[in-house]
This record gives structure tokens, sequence and C-alpha cells, in this order.
């Protein structure tokens, strides 16, 4: 599923009240190629509660075709989980017999947009405001550094069987990143979120959305010299069809802190994305790097790039990293490096 999904939808009035629990669907349609492709959201919510029968009607690459688009994305089941909501709208079409309304365009400008990474922060371009009611239950991501985020929706793709009722125990059943938590809270007041012109959003494991409620980052960036060495070991891939190591990194800036990167190989050269851990906070970059064998030994050098991250690293950049990573072939011995420089 594509990162898409994380558009969220708008209400479909300019005021809709008793969406707690409202399942909504919704069809994406993506029309050109980046960076000028453009991707209209329609939405259900306040039109119709996407009956099942009409929901599994639908064929995507079908869709796609009857529509004239490069590709169709179907985003639902899904549950709202604020009482109610306020936001600006479009027009209402139908679609094999049932309206839907569009709530949302998103521009893309890069196919890396259209890749999905659980816990990894998107930035969607939309003007609404969510209020929870005081005593509400609500379920919450912490990110290292202490960035809130609040569930605004929970899915039924990857589960159908998810419900209302199991989402005080889904932190038991999430493959969490190292350093982040779930919580379940009772509100003491009215909880009310605000996008004003763009939100940002994250989606877990199962494809629940979150919107960012609160972040830690202060202060002017300044940009800083990167010297870090790390040793890493892979262990056994959480995807299939990857390769995933483990392991420590140290130095300048971040100080002692955890990595996990998970890649594949192709075309002689690793590609992999990464996540590192630190107590202040949490950085994701990605990985190029060709290599070479000699004997029982593997010699990548590359590159890599920070791209974001939470805590005091949120919006953290970079330019080309260099980096090096010498190992055994069993990846059991991994020796890291890398040098350059990064703003946060």
């Amino acid at each position: 599923m594509t990162a898409l999904l994380l558009a969220a939808a708008l209400v479909a009035t300019s005021h809709g009240s008793h969406l707690h629990d409202a399942r909504y669907c919704e069809i994406l349609v993506l029309r050109g190629t980046a960076p000028a492709a453009t991707v209209t959201v329609w939405n259900t919510i306040g039109l119709n509660r996407c009956p099942s029968k009409w929901w599994r009607g639908f064929d995507s690459a079908a869709l796609a075709r009857e529509l004239g688009a490069t590709f169709v994305v179907l985003n639902g089941p899904r549950h709202f989980l604020m009482d109610s909501a306020t936001a600006s709208t479009g027009r209402v079409r139908s679609f094999h017999g049932k309206r839907m309304r569009k709530v949302a365009t998103i521009a893309i400008h890069s196919y890396a947009e259209l890749v999905q990474t659980p816990y990894t922060d998107r930035t969607i371009n939309r003007t609404n405001t969510w209020a929870w009611n005081r005593g509400r239950t609500v379920f919450e991501l912490i990110a290292p550094g202490g960035d809130l985020y609040v569930m605004q929706s929970y899915a039924q793709i990857k589960d159908p069987k998810l419900t209302l009722a199991r989402l005080p125990s889904l932190g038991k059943r999430l493959k969490l990143p190292l350093g982040w938590h779930y919580r379940v809270r009772k509100l003491r007041r009215p909880l009310v979120l605000r996008a004003r012109g763009s939100a940002t959003v994250l989606q877990d494991d199962l494809q629940n959305t979150y919107q960012l409620v609160r972040t830690v980052r202060h202060g002017k960036r300044a940009r800083h010299a990167v010297s870090m060495t790390g040793m890493t070991h892979s262990v056994p891939p959480s995807t299939p069809g990857t390769v995933e190591d483990h392991g420590t990194v140290a130095g300048s800036p971040f100080g002692p802190g955890r990595i996990v990167l998970v890649g594949t190989f192709g075309g002689g050269r690793l590609t992999a994305t990464f996540r590192l851990t630190f107590p202040r906070g949490s950085i994701i970059g990605t990985t190029s790097m060709p290599f070479s064998i000699s004997g029982n030994e593997i010699d990548f050098n590359g590159q890599s790039r920070f791209t974001g991250g939470t805590g005091i690293y949120r919006g953290i950049k970079s330019g080309p990293l260099a980096t090096h990573d010498h190992n055994t072939l069993d990846g059991q011995n991994g020796r890291l490096s890398v040098t350059g420089s990064a703003t946060y």
C-alpha cells in the first residue's frame, strides 16, 4: 500500500459531528507521472457508510483504466476516532452507484513519495479542525525524544477484524521501532487538533493513521559536523526479501545510540533505509553503497543521507554522508563509519 493512504480524509461537510467510530472509505486517484503527478482523494463520510458489498466490488486496476488514471488506491474501510470535525471540501461524484466527496489534492514530486514506510512522517496539505470530547479515550504514539501523535483513524485493511474495542491492547501487536511507545489515555479536557494548511501524519504497521500533536524541537537550527562509527550484525529480516542489520553507533554530534538498517541487494549495491535512535530523539535516512567481495569479506563504500527525525532531530537534513562498512559474508561483524555534516 502506498504512502498516499496518509492523505487521511477531511470531513465531507463544513462541519461534521458524531464521527467517533464512523466507518468510511477513500478512493485515491493518481494522474500523471512524478514530478508532475497529482492525487485526488474521494471520501464517503456524510454520504454513505461504505457498504461492504459495494466496496468489495472494486478492482483498483480496472477502476484506474475506467477513470483514465495512472493508478488507483482503495483506502479502506477505515473508522474515524475524533468526535467532530470542520473542514473545507469539494464536489461530489458517483463511483459505481455510491456518492463520494473530493476532500484533498496532493502533489507528488517524486516516486519516493509513493512508498509507504511505517512510523515515518509525511506532510499532507489540508486545512481542518478535529475535536475529541472530554472523557474520550485516545490512542497515541510517543516517539524518541517525546514527540506525540494521536490516532485519527484505525484501518480494517490489513486486519479486517480490528475494532475500536481492540485498540486499547493494540500496542502488544505493533512492531514499534526502538524507542517508540503506544499509549492509551483518557482525556481530562477536550482535545482540539488544527491543521492550518498542512498536517504531519504517519501510519503504524497496520496502516492506522496518526497526526502529530506536539514536538519538542525548538531554537535555531545549526550545522554540525558528523563523524560516527558503529558495529552491526545481521538478524532475521522482518520483511521477506530484505536484509536487516542491528547494532550500535557512537560519535559526534549525537553520542551513543542504536541503528536498524533494512535494505536490498541489486545491481552490485546495497540500497537501504536506516533508523538511528538516541536518548533525545531519532533520525531516519537512506543509503546507497556499491560493494565488493574478497574471500570471506565484503566492503561497502557509498553515501547516506539523513531525511528526517524526531525529538531534537526533527527536520534534520544532510548532504551526502560518506559511508563505509566492512563486514564478513555472514553479516555478523560489521564495522561502520559515517562522515559529513547535518543541520538540525
